[in-house]
């Protein structure tokens, strides 16, 4: 049986925003062209270390963050569901592009780290020279009642039972659930449900359109779900000479862990034309 791939980092760098301190991992040399991957909710930036190892060797500087409440990110015990809106999460993707002195960057983010990047180019569009997305809807809109039921059942199911259902439902492929049931057993359970609170109802497809520069949307052919919730996000890009959409064939919703060498060639041919 395959092992799950490692996704030990390398040491972190840590940017405090009020009394939480924002992990991230840099991947490639100094003077590289800025790439950010952005995880999405539950995960952490263990997820994209293949991919950053790979895109670093192609002439990436590529950083790679733990959002708040994630991963190795250090959050205080006194917290709030106002600390994990998407604008203060944002923020903190933003301080960290500050810290490395990066005044534009290129963008790849899976759920959650999409849904951050639209809400930057909302407040400051000029820090992104592009966008790709897989998993991301512009909007969303569900029931308030949904979320509870949710933490009923983890509650009820335990957070190892829990991961191992939810790493099934993610993916197909083996080392991809192996993965995904390793990072969903070691979450702050507390964060990512403050978090999900927040993500209720958002519509960001006004800066999307907006935005004017280069964007991809990768989609994953399995990701029923977020695909379900895409309608609206297309018929907001339809007609825009800025946006591209390419499906990934046998991919679900982390798509770079079940056809990883499907979404590099796509990210690296996107941003291979770009500067």
């Amino acid at each position: 049986m395959t092992a799950a791939p490692d996704i030990a980092m390398p040491e972190a760098r840590f940017v405090e925003r009020d009394a939480f301190r924002i992990a991230y991992s840099v991947f490639g040399s100094r003077d590289a062209r800025p790439l950010v991957i952005c995880h999405g909710l539950a995960a952490e930036g263990g997820q994209f270390r293949a991919d950053a190892e790979w895109l670093a060797a192609k002439g990436f500087r590529v950083l790679v963050p733990d959002l708040r409440g994630h991963g190795r990110s250090v959050s205080p015990k006194e917290r709030h569901d106002d600390d994990f809106t998407i604008a203060e999460m944002a923020g903190d993707l933003v301080a960290m592009l500050d810290q490395e002195n990066i005044a534009a960057t290129h963008w790849v983010g899976n759920s959650l780290g999409g849904i951050l990047a639209y809400a930057i180019i909302e407040a400051a569009p000029e820090r992104l020279k592009s966008l790709i997305t897989f998993g991301t809807a512009q909007t969303l809109k569900v029931p308030g009642y949904l979320p509870v039921l949710s933490e009923f059942a983890q509650r009820l199911a335990g957070p190892w039972l829990t991961a191992f259902v939810t790493a099934r439902a993610t993916s197909s492929v083996p080392e991809a659930r192996r993965l995904i049931e390793m990072i969903l057993r070691r979450i702050d359970r507390d964060a990512v449900m403050r978090v999900t609170r927040n993500l209720l109802d958002y519509d960001l497809r006004a800066p999307a359109r907006a935005f004017g520069k280069p964007m991809l949307m990768l989609r994953g052919a399995k990701d029923r779900a977020v695909n379900a919730a895409l309608g609206p996000s297309l018929a907001n890009m339809q007609g825009l000479g800025n946006f591209e959409i390419r499906e990934i064939a046998g991919a679900g919703h982390c798509a770079n862990l079940d056809r990883p060498e499907a979404v590099r060639a796509e990210i690296l041919a996107f941003l291979s034309n770009l500067a």
